[in-house]
């Protein structure tokens, strides 16, 4: 599966509230994954490498990962943080395609 986009904000889009708030606690613990266990203890982004969290998402994004794990559910409010459009008109999550995209393509090779 390739994820675009376009694609991930179909599935934000034309999902049920329950199978949105997975969608989005899922690509987060992939993102969150992605940080340095340093910025996932500390909820911040360090390094400005273009892998996790931007440093404008991280706290919300580590948090909200985090709370993911722990209760395998999203609370409304936190999926409408990362579905709301942005400027561009994409979702916020969407920004992280390329990341989801290389965990996808991984997950795959696996199989």
């Amino acid at each position: 599966m390739i994820v675009t986009k376009e694609s991930l904000r179909k599935m934000l889009e034309t999902h049920d509230d329950a199978l949105r708030a997975r969608i989005v606690g899922k690509a987060l613990v992939v993102i969150f994954k992605n940080q340095t266990a340093t910025e996932q203890r500390s909820n911040l982004t360090e390094q400005n490498n273009g892998i996790g969290f931007t440093g404008a998402d991280a706290r919300g994004g580590c948090l909200t990962a985090k709370s993911f794990i722990k209760n395998g559910t999203l609370l409304d409010w936190q999926v409408a943080k990362w579905t709301r459009p942005a400027k561009d008109g994409f979702p916020r999550l969407c920004k992280y395609y390329r990341q989801l995209n290389a965990a996808a393509e991984a997950k795959a090779a696996q199989q």
